[in-house]
């Protein structure tokens, strides 16, 4: 099994993979030192392994990435790098004819990506929508955060002089 590399690079020819029979399969490994999921959101230090399986209707990557993205903890406020990892499944269909040269019908669904007219895959939506999906929409900087009571200063208690006899009581137990 043959593993191509791609670096800070999504786009493969995949000519030879549309002429090979259903049930080929290429790998690859990619990684992007960045890429721009939206327009306040950037991930970082991406890595994907894909696998490309020729279908009769065209191309299924499936594989996993992990990524990095510079987050803000939703307990602490701490500014963190958090590592993220997803799985993915994507089936890309050809726009042109392998063989004829004659565009195809577009796909019956929008979910379904599209090989370009020169049998070039991109897979840099796609990754960057299942980037998306990775990153938690609640991030917690780690399993020991302290929440948002660190902080806070803690005042001195003011007793209640009404309550006073209880909390000596307490005292008393204690």
């Amino acid at each position: 099994m043959r593993i191509r590399h791609l670096e800070n690079d999504t786009i493969i020819n995949v000519s030879q993979l549309l002429k090979a029979p259903v049930g080929t399969e290429r790998y690859f490994t990619v990684h992007l030192d960045r890429l721009v999921l939206d327009s306040d959101l950037e991930a970082r230090d991406l890595t994907a392994s894909v696998r490309l399986l020729r279908t009769s209707n065209g191309i299924l990557a499936t594989g996993q990435l992990h990524v990095t993205a510079h987050q803000t903890c939703v307990r602490c406020l701490t500014e963190f790098d958090g590592r993220y990892s997803e799985t993915f499944e994507a089936e890309f269909w050809p726009t042109v004819d392998i063989l004829t040269g004659l565009p195809l019908p577009p796909p019956p669904d929008e979910d379904i990506f599209t090989i370009d007219k020169n049998h070039h895959l991109d897979l840099q939506e796609m990754l960057r929508q299942y980037a998306i999906l990775a990153i938690p929409l609640y991030p917690v900087c780690g399993p020991q955060c302290p929440g948002p009571e660190s902080l806070w200063q803690r005042e001195e208690e003011v007793i209640d002089a009404r309550l006073a006899v209880l909390q000596s009581l307490l005292d008393e137990r204690a």
